[in-house]
C-alpha cells in the first residue's frame, strides 16, 4: 500500500512540473512572438522605400568615397552591416556589435544571417568569432 500511495505522489508531481514546464514555453513563445513583432515594425519604419533616392544628409560619405570601380556597390545607409563588412573585408563578426553600438547584439546576428543565406556575405570561422567577406 505504501509504495502505491508514494506512486501516486510522484505521478501527482511529475504532471505538475509538466504543466509548469508547458505554461512557462507558452510565455516565453509569446514573448519572443513580441519581441519579433516589435522588431519588425521598427524595421518597416526605419527602412526607406526602394522608390525614394537618398538624400545627401543619409548617405554615408565614408562608404560612398572608398567605391573603387571594381568593388561591390554597397548600400551602407539601408545596411550598415554591409557598409561595415566593405569598409573592413575580413571584420570579425564580434567587432562589428562594437562598431553598431545603436542595435543589439541578436539584431546584428539576424541580419548577418540574412545577408549569409542572401549569398551577399561569406562566414569564416576565425576563433570564436567569425570573418565576414562580401561576395
Amino acid at each position: 500500500m505504501f509504495w502505491f500511495v508514494l506512486f501516486l505522489i510522484l505521478l501527482g508531481g511529475g504532471f505538475y512540473f509538466y504543466q509548469r514546464m508547458i505554461t512557462l514555453e507558452r510565455q516565453i513563445r509569446a514573448e519572443q512572438a513580441l519581441e519579433k513583432e516589435r522588431q519588425h515594425s521598427e524595421r518597416q519604419v526605419t527602412v526607406p522605400a526602394p522608390e525614394s533616392a537618398p538624400t545627401p544628409e543619409t548617405t554615408s560619405p565614408s562608404v560612398t568615397a572608398s567605391t573603387a570601380p571594381g568593388d561591390h556597390p554597397v548600400e551602407g545607409e539601408q545596411d550598415p552591416v554591409l557598409g561595415a563588412i566593405h569598409l573592413q573585408p575580413g571584420v570579425l563578426q564580434a567587432d562589428i556589435y562594437e562598431q553598431l553600438p545603436e542595435l543589439n547584439k541578436k539584431q546584428v546576428q539576424q541580419m548577418i544571417r540574412q545577408l549569409v543565406e542572401e549569398g551577399k556575405v561569406r562566414r569564416e570561422r576565425a576563433g570564436s568569432s567569425y570573418q565576414l567577406y562580401l561576395i
